[in-house]
């Protein structure tokens, strides 16, 4: 009897143990599944951080930073919570038909935005941040303008008063700038932060691949110079410097270009030294001649503008003159020596022979007997016998 009753006390518990088991490996998948998802509450919290940041009034202030601070420390509590932030603000910059595209000061706000938030993020924010942008998750390259149309119209139409083609001429300078600082920053979306504070190119595997033996330093050199044209063709007029986030997003633009222009400084220097290069060295050098006078002139016009940044320590250009050129040609290793063979004709012409007529070696059957007596008929053809 007390042999049966402890059987059954042991098929209890184990019983027992089983459900205790299966409640635990519930409760932890269901948190697992629960911490994957991000909260419906934190992400309504994004939504409307991204919301006062686009739409607040003051866009280059501690608001703005705050807004950044702010979304930076919502994302960080649920990785995949960046994926939905990327395509709010993408939803910011292409309005769905039923409503109407943003102003330019919505959407410029809205790069900016993206911008701050790229450089205040830390190494793997900032990783998550380009991938996305890889997987076109988040997309700046197309953003729409509310006043694009009416300043195309007012300008076309011909009609009107004065007001009308001032505000048109405003709306083009908004808009302009606005297109050339998302061009800005798709190009920017390939460069890193280092742990140095320095801006480095980031070139796609692609890029690499395809350069065909492309030394790496001339891809960087080359990435530097297309961010550099962007920047300098970012210079905004006078309509366009009362906006307080076009001033915050051109002064951005403007002390990233003195680290990009540093960093471009050092590999040019590092290339003429190593010379050589092929082709695409030669390219970057022939780039530069221009480039460094278009860049000079533009640090020259951000200290006469009203837009400028006080307090920036602005980089002395050095202007390459063709004498690079020539430096990195004369120092090019020679080409290696071109053979032809002709496999049909394989005869020089007569005027490169050194014989007139062919010459050929027969060998003689006949031996020469020598006589050591010496004279005239010291020796004498003598014929084999078994011929």
């Amino acid at each position: 009897m007390k042999v049966f009753k402890c059987k059954i006390w042991a098929a209890i518990g184990s019983l027992m143990d089983h459900a205790i088991s299966t409640t635990s490996t519930t409760t932890k998948s269901s948190s697992a599944a629960m911490s994957a998802t991000p909260d419906r509450a934190l992400l309504a919290d994004i939504d409307a951080a991204v919301e006062r940041s686009v739409t607040g009034a003051s866009a280059a202030g501690d608001d703005q930073e705050r807004h950044v601070h702010e979304i930076l420390f919502l994302v960080s509590n649920a990785p995949g919570a960046i994926t939905f932030l990327s395509r709010r603000i993408t939803a910011r910059l292409e309005s769905p038909p039923a409503r109407s595209p943003p102003s330019p000061a919505a959407a410029l706000r809205a790069l900016l935005l993206v911008h701050r938030l790229l450089r205040a993020g830390d190494r793997y924010f900032e990783q998550d941040l380009r991938s996305l942008w890889s997987s076109r998750d988040l997309r700046l390259d197309s953003p729409l303008c509310s006043t694009c149309s009416f300043s195309s119209a007012s300008l076309a139409g011909g009609g009107g008063g004065g007001g009308e083609y001032a505000a048109a001429a405003t709306a083009t300078g908004a808009c302009s700038f606005l297109h050339g600082y998302a061009a800005y920053l798709e190009e920017r979306m390939q460069w890193a932060i280092t742990q140095s504070g320095n801006l480095e190119p980031r070139p796609a595997a692609g890029d690499i691949a395809g350069g065909g033996g492309v030394d790496p330093v001339v891809i960087r050199l080359a990435m530097s110079q297309r961010l550099l044209d962007l920047a300098i063709q970012l210079l905004p007029d006078n309509n366009t410097t009362a906006s307080p986030a076009a001033r915050s997003a051109f002064g951005i633009v403007l002390r990233e270009s003195f680290k990009v222009y540093a960093a471009f400084n050092d590999g040019l220097d590092a290339l003429l030294l190593a010379g050589g290069g092929g082709k695409a060295a030669r390219e970057v050098v022939k780039k530069a001649c221009v480039q460094t006078v278009e860049l000079k002139e533009f640090y020259q016009n951000c200290k006469r503008s009203s837009s400028n940044v006080k307090g920036l320590d602005y980089p002395v250009v050095r202007v390459v003159t063709s004498s690079a050129m020539d430096h990195l040609l004369l120092t090019a290793p020679p080409p290696p020596p071109v053979v032809v063979v002709n496999d049909e004709s394989t005869a020089a012409d007569e005027s490169d022979q050194p014989f007139a007529t062919k010459l050929e070696t027969t060998i003689s059957t006949v031996w020469v007997e020598f006589d050591d007596g010496g004279g005239d008929d010291s020796f004498k053809a003598v014929q084999p016998s078994y011929l």
